[in-house]
């Protein structure tokens, strides 16, 4: 009985980790196929928007560390600068 019990587990743990693991996570709602033109040009118009959002952040990053790196030394040398 103990054998049957357990090897019925082990057979459902098996099918479900099985079927789990060959499910695609794909986002069906986003399928461009299966959007109306409306609402696909409105799904795209939202990806510009985060891809130029995006490169603001990244230019914003660089100016920041370029100017970070030009006025590094305007406070006057830390401790310990030059010193033994």
């Amino acid at each position: 009985m103990k054998a049957a019990l357990f090897s019925f587990v082990a057979a459902t743990a098996l099918f479900v980790s099985t079927a789990a693991s060959a499910a695609a996570p794909f986002d069906h709602d986003r399928d461009l196929r299966r959007l109306s033109p409306r609402e696909r040009e409105r799904y795209e118009q939202q990806m510009r928007y985060e891809r130029a959002q995006r490169e603001r952040e990244l230019q914003l990053a660089r100016e920041r560390a370029r100017w970070e790196a030009q006025h590094r030394h305007d406070r006057g040398p830390g401790p310990g600068y030059g010193r033994r």
